[in-house]
This record gives structure tokens, C-alpha cells and sequence, in this order.
């Protein structure tokens, strides 16, 4: 996942408003969107634990989730060279990295967001590449950092967007703030890495909450709507916003702008990503969830926005409901 939009509690009716645009390699093999059961919480290893998720067809695990207790969890990776980690995986003699998808996995096991933080503030050092992960239900929203440890905020409600770069506020909360869960190592790291590579993804992410926020100013056209324009959208070489066309992967301007990402504008910095026909999104989700559970929605793309249109997939989330009453009335018999 490289586009996380999430709206806590700012939406009447809404408390979890959801859009996320996943980018990869386009030949990396993925399951999409369906119920699955992901084995049952610590200790009831025996219970099955039901979500709706895709799947990493290579590396195992998810990039983005919900359970049937109404947890959410997305997950956007890090660059190694941007993350300002100060722990070296390779320093940990016989470490071997794990896959950031099992993160997602362990965090849909639990009750509640809080829950999954707590799990999640137990993560090994050293054990994993750089993420952020997004965990929220109708209560609360968290952002964990992982750079070499894991470290957390509590998110106010509110828009947030999450990317493949630390925001610079997140950076200073995680500097400044010392959480019950959280520690306060000091670290400069967003100054230090603040490259033409890590400048690009900042301003997208500035781009992307004015567009969210201006959106939620207009009580006009349905959220979906807006949200999907939003991961729909590509700059072109100058920086305007087109809504409708890619540039093609055979263009050479946008081959070197992905080789050199010097000045001007990176194809990572549209929404919707197409670079050189072997990167770029790959899926898009727009997640809603209501103080009705019978209106919450779903609708999920199996291509990039631009190219596909969203399906509507709301009835795995009621198909989830009901996997979760049948799992609660078995219990208690």
C-alpha cells in the first residue's frame, strides 16, 4: 500500500471512512479482496479469526485489512534510505527479515486498535524493512512506525494520509511526545533525509490532504465519489492534475524521471502511479463503516482506478458479519 487516505471520526454517521491506492511491481502475484480466516488470536489458536483481505501471493500476508470487530489495518513500506532507521538489520548476527505482511495479519487478530498497538509495540527489532502501519476502529486511530523499532502516536480525529514517507508532524510527534506505549528517542530523522526522493512524496501527501479536505467542505457529490477521483488522479510532467489519462509506460520522460527523480515532477507523486509498464497501482479500495453496520460499503478495483472501475464488495462485509455471529453463538454453546 502506498496511498492511505483515512477519515476518523470527522464523517457524520462515519466514523471509519477508508481510500487506499496499492502500488507494486506489476508482476508481483496477488490474491484481491475476499473473507478469509487468518487462524485465531494468542492462545485460541484453535478459533478461527475472519477477515476481509487480499492476499501477497509471494511473501504471504496482506497489505491492508479488516476484521470482524471492525479493526482496520493498512500498511505502507518505507525506503530503507529515507526511513532514518538507526538499526541495521544485517548488524543482528543470523537476522532474517520478515515479512511485513505478517505485521498486518497480527494487528487484524486483535479486539480492538488499541490491542493491536500494544502487540504491535512488541515487534523485534531489526526484524523487519522500514513501514508505517495505520490500525483504526470507531474508537481510536494509531500510526506505528517501524524503523529498526516500532513506535506510535495516537491520531486525533480527523483526515489522515499516509504515504511511503513520514510526515513531517508525524515526525515531530514521535520526536517530541513520550505515549504510554511509546518512547521519546529523539531522532531528526525527516531533516536529515529530507532529499529530492523524500521531497516528492511530502508534497504528494500535502497535495492529496488538501484535496481530502477541500472534499469534505463539498456536502454535495457522495464521498466514494470524490475519494475515487482523488485515487484516480495523475500529475503530468508540469504538475496539473489529470483525472482521466496516464502517461503511457513507453514514455521516456517518465523513464527518466523515475532513473534520476531530480527536479520537477516524479511519477510517484500522482495518485494513481504508471511507470515504465512494470510499476506502478496495481489496486484501490474505498472502505466505509457506518454507525448502521447495515450501511457500511465496500468497493475495491482489481487494477489501477484510473483503468478499472470500482466494484461494489459491501455484501463480504455483511458475509463477515455474519462468520462472526456464528463464530459467537458457537462459543457460547
Amino acid at each position: 500500500m502506498c496511498t492511505l487516505i483515512v477519515l476518523h471520526r470527522c464523517v457524520s454517521g462515519r466514523p471509519l471512512v477508508v481510500a487506499a491506492n496499492r502500488d507494486e511491481f506489476l508482476n508481483r502475484p496477488a490474491e484481491g479482496m475476499a473473507l478469509r480466516s487468518s487462524g485465531g488470536p494468542s492462545g485460541e489458536s484453535r478459533d478461527e479469526n475472519w477477515i476481509v483481505a487480499p492476499r501477497d501471493l509471494e511473501a504471504g500476508g496482506t497489505w491492508a485489512g479488516l476484521n470482524a470487530r471492525n479493526v482496520f489495518v493498512g500498511l505502507t513500506n518505507l525506503r530503507p534510505a529515507d526511513s532514518g532507521s538507526t538499526t541495521d538489520p544485517s548488524a543482528l548476527e543470523g537476522a532474517k527479515l520478515r515479512s511485513r505482511g505478517d505485521v498486518v495479519m497480527k494487528a487484524l487478530e486483535a479486539e480492538s486498535a488499541a490491542k493491536a498497538i500494544q502487540r504491535l509495540l512488541r515487534l523485534e527489532p531489526g526484524r523487519f524493512n522500514p513501514f508505517q502501519l495505520l490500525v483504526a476502529d470507531g474508537q481510536e486511530a494509531w500510526l506505528l512506525v517501524y524503523r529498526g523499532e516500532a513506535r506510535a502516536i495516537s491520531l486525533e480525529p480527523g483526515p489522515h494520509v499516509v504515504g511511503n514517507v513520514v510526515d513531517g508532524r508525524v515526525e515531530a510527534a514521535l520526536g517530541a511526545a513520550t505515549t504510554e506505549w511509546g518512547t521519546n528517542q529523539s531522532t531528526n530523522a525527516f531533516a536529515a533525509n529530507a532529499s529530492e526522493h523524500s521531497e516528492s512524496r511530502a508534497r504528494k501527501l500535502t497535495r492529496i490532504r488538501e484535496r481530502v479536505e477541500k472534499l469534505m467542505t463539498d456536502s454535495g457529490p457522495d464521498l466514494f465519489e470524490g475519494l475515487a477521483a482523488i485515487c484516480r488522479e495523475h500529475l503530468d510532467l508540469a504538475g496539473h492534475v489529470d483525472g482521466h489519462s496516464h502517461p503511457g509506460g513507453s514514455d521516456r520522460a517518465w523513464q527518466d524521471a523515475l532513473e534520476m527523480e531530480g527536479p520537477g515532477i516524479s511519477p510517484f507523486e500522482s495518485t494513481c502511479v504508471h511507470v515504465a509498464n512494470r510499476y506502478g497501482t496495481r489496486s484501490s479500495l474505498l472502505l466505509e463503516l457506518a454507525a448502521d453496520p447495515n450501511a457500511n460499503r465496500l468497493w475495491t478495483t482489481e487494477g489501477s482506478p484510473c483503468e478499472w472501475p470500482y466494484e461494489n464488495r459491501s455484501s463480504l462485509l455483511r458475509e463477515l458479519r455474519v462468520r462472526q455471529s456464528d463464530r459467537t453463538e458457537t462459543a457460547t454453546t
